[in-house]
């Protein structure tokens, strides 16, 4: 008798368990989106066009496109600052290497610029480029802005 009382209690115990663990999966899945959803706002990527025209168009030009390294000639100057070869930050191939990786490995990689001055944005500003880079790749903007937390970034693939 009271090892059918011992086999009830566990029974019933692992079945609580295991919904608590179903509930538990059903919310981190539930949190896990999609730039397809709308993870930014309009006003972020406007915000992040502005420190984009200071910093980082000299590199990545004027709408993402990038621009690949161009042969130094002697004694001509390219009359440009910046970066000789800035990969492109909108298109088919950006779009082509982000696909599947997480907003935060793209927040973390826009983290290492501009080139010579490293971080010296701050975390919304940063959150703020990641939103426009969005936008150039046309992924819908939402009602709430991209966090700058790399928790809430790390829940969010990129990709169509």
């Amino acid at each position: 008798m009271a090892i059918g009382a011992i086999a009830a209690f566990v029974i019933v115990g692992s079945g609580q368990d295991l919904k608590g663990a179903a509930r538990a999966t059903q919310t981190a899945s539930a949190a896990k989106r999609s730039v397809i959803d709308g993870v930014y706002t309009v006003d972020q990527a406007k915000r992040g066009r502005d420190q984009y025209r200071k910093r980082c168009v000299l590199c990545h030009l004027d709408n993402g496109q990038g621009q690949q390294a161009v042969p130094e000639i002697a004694g001509q100057s390219l009359e440009r600052e910046g970066d000789a070869e800035a990969p492109p930050i909108a298109g088919e191939e950006f779009l082509k290497k982000w696909n599947g990786h997480t907003a935060r490995e793209l927040f973390e990689k826009t983290s290492t610029m501009p080139v010579g001055s490293p971080g010296a944005l701050s975390p919304q500003e940063y959150a703020d480029l990641v939103a426009l880079i969005l936008e150039f790749n046309k992924f819908p903007a939402g009602s709430q802005e991209l966090s700058a937390s790399r928790d809430q970034l790390e829940l969010i693939t990129i990709g169509k």
